[in-house]
């Protein structure tokens, strides 16, 4: 398996726009905006570690009652990225709500809120155990774009224009190493918690005269076997899987130059394209794209598929116009 995730948009290209991503190997998922999640079961909704809100639009945020209405009751921690305020508008979606009961419940949701700013990103906590009472404010820098390093993956922000601030974001898979088993047992090796100690190696390029001490089957004895020969015998290194997503924003100089650096060769991109090519004075002035720009800054971005949606409304009969005008400019 070369890739251990597996993006998929939430609802029909017309409906509200959200992506799902599934870690094939862990009970895990990633959800990109919370609009309508009416079409994602409530056990999938339990596997979400990290959720990444571009703006708090309703059709961005709606969905934020159903997340939280799932998750209550339950010891995790979920994440939550969003632009400017978004801590005022979690902290205002858990006011509307009365938390006497709490301690009735012997797990407790935490909720770690991630403000995304140009001078840095202001975090913020919110408990059930203290009824959600905004806790523990601290700021870190924002370097680079990143604003997640985790094990599994790294994600990137960057802040757009859409009359508000407005975050696109780039999700990818750190590689991950497989062991050929096959060759494994053909050098007779006792499999063990050495494995993973040379997964690790590889993972952090250590040098390949760097000594891994393998036991080997029938024998008592090990041996330290430097880490190029078992790379070279063992290993299968995938370099893991990019994806962007970009909603909601205006094309301009700015914007461009952002999203082409962010999504640049990206395995896939989901695109927002509410208007058609020949909306591009429209979509000027509701700070949004059309198909045309979607498969122009695909191009430019050097990604290998372009995924357009949050089609309007007003288009219902022209879905199949939306992907060819995308893809005649994506294509050249």
């Amino acid at each position: 398996m070369k890739s251990a995730i597996q993006p998929a948009l939430i609802n029909d290209p017309f409906g509200d726009p959200g992506l799902l991503v599934h870690f094939l190997l862990q009970k895990r998922a990633l959800l990109f905006d919370l609009g309508d999640l009416s079409a994602v079961s409530n056990g999938t909704l339990l596997k979400v570690s990290h959720v990444f809100v571009s703006h708090t639009h309703i059709d961005h945020f709606i969905g934020f009652d159903r997340l939280l209405r799932t998750l209550f009751g339950h010891e995790k921690t979920l994440t939550i990225f969003g632009p400017k305020n978004i801590i005022q508008n979690v902290k205002g979606k858990l006011a509307g709500f009365t938390w006497n009961l709490v301690e009735q419940y012997s797990e407790s949701l935490t909720i770690e809120v991630v403000e995304v700013q140009e001078s840095g990103l202001l975090k913020a906590t919110f408990r059930a155990i203290e009824r959600f009472q905004l806790c523990d404010e601290r700021k870190e820098p924002f370097v680079d774009g990143l604003i997640v390093d985790d094990s599994a993956f790294s994600a990137r922000a960057a802040i757009l224009e859409h009359r508000v601030p407005c975050l696109g974001f780039a999700l990818e898979e750190k590689p991950h190493v497989n062991i050929d088993k096959d060759k494994l047992e053909s050098m007779k090796a006792e499999p063990g918690p050495w494995l993973n100690e040379l997964k690790q190696s590889v993972l952090r390029d250590d040098p390949e005269s760097a000594l891994i001490t393998v036991p080997f089957k029938g024998r008592s004895r090990t041996e330290d076997i430097p880490l190029g020969q078992l790379k070279s015998n063992l290993v299968e290194i995938f370099p893991g899987q990019k994806i962007g997503y970009v909603v909601d924003t205006v094309f301009n100089d700015r914007n461009r130059k952002k999203i082409v650096e962010l999504v640049k060769s990206a395995d896939i991109f989901f695109c927002e394209s509410p208007f058609l090519a020949d909306e591009e004075e429209r979509g000027q002035a509701r700070c949004h794209l059309t198909s045309r720009q979607a498969g122009t800054l695909a191009r430019e971005a050097g990604v290998k598929q372009l995924q357009v949606f949050h089609f309007s409304s007003r288009h219902k009969d022209c879905r199949e116009q939306f992907y060819n005008e995308a893809q005649e400019a994506f294509q050249g």
